[in-house]
């Protein structure tokens, strides 16, 4: 970090604190195991700037919230918990209907930071078709070879079970219903064959 920023880290009310500071700590490597007493102070800003639609780390969104195992249920008070898991399942959710950052990379912020892959799919589920297949034909569908894109920043642990998600006969049979209904405009309908097609040619199940 600058010797400046990080001498004057702490002595300002977090609220105050500003986002220059912040993202000079993202820009410095943890060399250490992390204080929970530490992250506790800075989150309720982190998640502020999140919000904000501001960035914090330069390398991407992904490593905003990992620094410290922040969807770990058992990490803290009920109350605290009910902020957290708050906290998430909206920002997911803004965050497929605002189109501000590829998906794949907002489910990696929470799934790399604990929350369970189980819980981040099964919302990803109840968002509405049409919502997805913008999405994923956004993510997916503009590059001269379309396929299922993942950031780099899941855990290798995490990979396969993130692939199988993308790749299931259910997120497909989503597609394919709204591609082939009579109430979707065409031009939808079409971005819904799309990624269809993307995740049939992906994956033996078909």
């Amino acid at each position: 970090m600058d010797r400046r920023i990080r001498e004057q880290f702490f002595e300002s009310e977090i609220a105050e604190m500003f986002l220059h500071y912040l993202q000079d700590w993202y820009f410095g490597a943890i060399g250490v195991e992390f204080n929970q007493h530490t992250w506790r102070y800075l989150l309720p800003r982190i998640l502020e700037v999140l919000a904000s639609g501001e960035t914090l780390a330069g390398v991407g969104i992904e490593v905003s919230l990992n620094r410290f195992p922040t969807g770990v249920e058992e990490n803290w008070l009920e109350k605290e918990w009910s902020v957290l898991d708050r906290f998430q399942r909206m920002y997911l959710r803004w965050a497929a209907l605002s189109g501000e950052d590829d998906f794949d990379n907002v489910l990696c912020t929470f799934g790399i930071a604990g929350w369970p892959l189980a819980s981040l799919f099964d919302q990803v589920l109840k968002l509405p078709p049409q919502v997805l297949a913008e999405r994923f034909w956004n993510d997916w569908c503009q590059f001269p070879t379309p396929g299922v894109w993942v950031s780099s920043f899941w855990e290798h642990s995490q990979e396969q079970d993130v692939y199988a998600f993308y790749r299931s006969s259910v997120l497909y049979r989503m597609m394919a219903d709204l591609a082939f209904k009579d109430q979707t405009p065409p031009e939808l309908a079409e971005r819904a064959l799309a990624v269809a097609a993307v995740i049939e040619g992906e994956e033996s199940w078909t």
